[in-house]
């Protein structure tokens, strides 16, 4: 069908006479992912792309790629001052919440996609989260007391990066919703597959099944709802590299709008009277079905490109267009990134639409060499290839086993369990639905049982000429043409792989704070040796494992947790799930039963020609709290060092300097308690006497951390202050001298954190911090 209507010839080199769409493309793509806006050499940039355009010919490549950029700019900007503003001050205010989406339950409470209407008529899309159990359905209309949130987290090297997330998904900020809500109506709204999502989802919880994750792997499968699979389950689907399987994906689309065009061919076959035109009626059939299911999922960028990939060739097809696929392929990349530019920031756009071009670039390539077990094999090796540099580029990590058990996963999820639990849905009995619970929790249960048989391999991360290298290495070694340069492009890949960062030199030491919000998470690294000092509250796998496995590791020779309190080792659980901790060091081994832990007092260790050294007092002199309790580490190399205290007070600090006086003086101090009024009091800055101090604590945080007095006694002692709420996480080297190196600076010109002023930044903060603010987890009350 496809061959008698999208003609075939010229295919990626029929593009060249028609660059309009990929030029609009390139544009769009280069204004999202430039660092700043030097309008001055961006003007010459242009001025000698017009040249060259005239030159060659090509004015109209040349215009849609401008119109594509500035598009892309005045777009993100308009999507920008959409958003809740930094000044924003994170206290109650009387609103107005229509309910966007279904209500699923996390371990904080309810959360939901909502519309927030102030009453001064600003308006903002976010997710919004109720700790309180109050009942929310689709479409209603509430008047409650909210806060609203920007769009600030935390900001590291690698790992999950907020501003760019809720960019690529349209989210305004957040809120959290108070008290005695009171519901004003009920819309009938015409958004009715949300309110089908809705039933779908109520209708799998009220069933009485100990199939928990069955009941959450149909929802996801049928309505999108993703929010009921657990982290293990989670985490066995990435292990497998199966994860693309568990949403409403490009394939579960296609293949269900190929199931509905075959079903409509077959009735028409049946017919009394002859169709003219039966292909059209199986084709449009199929994309009205494939735009439906596409809407019930939330109308995600891998099932967007399917979509319109379908109408462009029903168009086509109606029309009696000469298309080749590629044209159809850059015209369906056009579609998405006008409606959403940010789109560019999501890993579902490249992962979608780069293994269907390598596909359709490996098939042309092989396909005239009459051999069809070659064309496959090649077509599957270019997307293992192109699989391997995306997500590793992503994620740094790649299953190795991915593709043998996605050749069981794919035909499994996409025509047996897919369509089961969609036709299950939509009949009134339950037994076909209890049946495909039942069937879908035994496909998790399998996929738990199979992660013990399914390697990773970490990449660590690189630069962006080696990323753009490696791409084009992926596509080149499918090329028959390309047989003397074969034996580059997979030289390239291996480097690619098995590509590691410099390893410090003898006595060096690397000291990166993360920013992990309000909490404290340090990671120390020497030439052969890793130390983990605390996780933070939940950021295992938004930060702490990515920046490990950015720098290719998968273990820890140590794992501190310094005290028994949320911030500091609310993570730990999660971590250890994933990455191996040869010994764990505690202040209070009876917090930590599960594990086998020692107690951090009177032991000193080198590594490396680096010392490290645990300071402690006596216990009787020591308040029985778990911050006064915290362990303290301090490592010295080479006349640097760095003094981590954790959360103890100026009690604990003033024994400490009565023991060791003197001996406490460091380069680097990690300020006591996130930057307490209650640490760091003057006579320990004193004897410490830091060149540097830094303060891990989340932006805008309730405790005002740094405070302002602890800002005053840094700024009298002509201490530097580094703030990770302002500057987000960095890294030092201590040798000789102490070398500062920020994570990456500023990644895009959109991105507001980190700050581009720290002076102007902490006036900004310190309007600001004053303000009430409810934790993002709703956790008040611990520190």
């Amino acid at each position: 069908m496809w061959s008698q209507t999208l003609h075939q010839h010229g295919h990626w080199d029929e593009i060249g006479h028609k660059m309009a769409w990929v030029a609009w493309c390139l544009g769009v793509m280069l204004c999202v992912f430039l660092p700043t806006l030097p309008w001055l050499w961006l003007l010459l940039a242009a001025g000698l792309l017009g040249c060259a355009a005239h030159k060659w010919g090509k004015w109209h490549a040349w215009l849609f790629l401008c119109l594509g950029f500035v598009y892309a700019f005045f777009r993100l900007q308009w999507a920008l001052e959409q958003q809740v503003p930094i000044q924003n001050a994170i206290v109650p205010q009387t609103a107005q919440v229509t309910v966007l989406d279904v209500a699923t339950e996390q371990t904080y409470g309810q959360r939901f996609l909502a519309q927030i209407i102030l009453q001064d008529g600003q308006t903002f899309q976010v997710y919004a989260y109720d700790a309180h159990q109050q009942i929310w359905k689709v479409g209603q209309i509430s008047q409650c007391n909210v806060r609203l949130r920007p769009n600030i987290g935390a900001v590291n090297a690698a790992g999950f990066h907020v501003e760019a997330w809720a960019l690529a998904n349209g989210m305004d900020g957040s809120a959290h919703i108070g008290k005695h809500c009171q519901i004003s109506s009920l819309q009938n709204t015409w958004q009715f597959w949300r309110l089908w999502r809705e039933n779908v989802w109520q209708r799998l919880q009220n069933f009485n099944t100990p199939n928990h994750q069955g009941k959450a792997m149909v929802a996801a499968l049928t309505v999108g709802v993703q929010d009921g699979l657990s982290s293990s389950t989670w985490q066995a689907m990435r292990q497998l590299g199966v994860v693309h399987l568990v949403s409403i994906s490009g394939v579960h689309v296609t293949m269900l709008a190929v199931l509905v065009g075959w079903l409509v061919g077959t009735l028409l076959r049946y017919l009394p009277y002859t169709v003219k035109t039966p292909m059209l009626w199986q084709c449009w059939a199929g994309v009205a079905v494939a735009f439906l299911y596409a809407l019930v999922a939330g109308f995600q960028v891998p099932t967007q490109r399917t979509v319109w990939m379908l109408l462009l060739f029903a168009i086509a097809l109606t029309g009696k267009w000469r298309l080749s696929l590629g044209q159809v392929w850059w015209r369906a990349l056009a579609v998405v990134v006008g409606l959403q530019p940010a789109a560019f920031l999501s890993i579902g756009l490249w992962l979608s639409f780069g293994l269907v071009a390598i596909m359709m670039w490996a098939a042309h390539a092989w396909r005239e060499r009459g051999n069809t077990w070659r064309v496959l094999l090649r077509v599957q090796t270019g997307l293992m290839l192109l699989t391997v540099v995306l997500v590793g580029a992503y994620f740094h990590i790649v299953p190795v086993l991915s593709p043998l058990f996605n050749a069981i996963a794919i035909p499994w999820f996409s025509w047996v369990l897919t369509p089961w639990a969609l036709v299950a849905v939509l009949l009134p009995w339950d037994a076909p639905l209890l049946g495909v619970v039942a069937v879908a929790q035994y496909s998790v249960d399998v996929s738990v049982w199979a992660v013990a048989y399914s390697p990773e391999y970490v990449i660590a991360a690189q630069s962006t000429w080696m990323l753009i290298l490696a791409l084009l290495a992926a596509f080149l070694c499918l090329l028959p043409q390309a047989a003397l340069m074969r034996p580059v492009t997979v030289l390239i890949m291996v480097l690619w792989m098995v590509y590691r960062p410099p390893v410090l030199e003898q006595g060096q030491l690397r000291l990166q704070v993360l920013d992990v919000g309000q909490g404290l998470s340090v990671l120390l690294n020497t030439q052969n040796h890793r130390l983990l000092f605390d996780t933070g509250r939940s950021s295992a796998q938004t930060a702490i494992i990515p920046t490990l496995y950015a720098q290719g590791w998968r273990d820890l020779d140590v794992l501190v947790l310094s005290h028994h309190d949320d911030d500091h080792d609310g993570a730990a659980a999660e971590l250890l799930q994933t990455i191996a901790a040869h010994n764990i060091w505690v202040s209070d081994t009876q917090a930590y039963p599960q594990w086998r832990t020692h107690t951090c007092r009177e032991h000193a260790w080198q590594w490396d020609g680096v010392w490290f050294e645990w300071l402690t007092l006596p216990l009787q002199n020591v308040k029985n709290t778990t911050n006064a309790r915290s362990c303290v580490l301090r490592v010295v190399t080479q006349g640097q060092a760095v003094l981590i205290p954790a959360d103890i007070g100026h009690a604990e600090e003033a024994g400490l300097l009565q023991r060791y006086g003197h001996n406490l003086r460091s380069t680097v101090l990690i300020l006591g308690h996130h930057g307490s009024s209650g640490s760091s009091s003057g006579a320990w800055l004193n004897v410490v006497d830091p060149d540097i101090a830094i303060a891990s604590s989340g932006w805008n945080n309730a405790y005002h951390h740094p405070t302002p007095a602890v800002q005053n006694r840094l700024s009298a002692h002509e201490i530097e202050l580094y703030r990770t709420d302002m500057q987000g996480g960095a890294v030092w080297i201590l040798d000789e001298q102490l070398h500062f190196k920020a994570f990456t600076g500023r990644r895009f010109w959109w991105q507001r954190k980190p700050f581009t002023a720290q002076s102007n930044a902490s006036e900004t903060s310190n309007d600001i911090i004053h303000q009430t603010f409810l934790r993002e987890h709703a956790d008040i009350g611990r520190r």
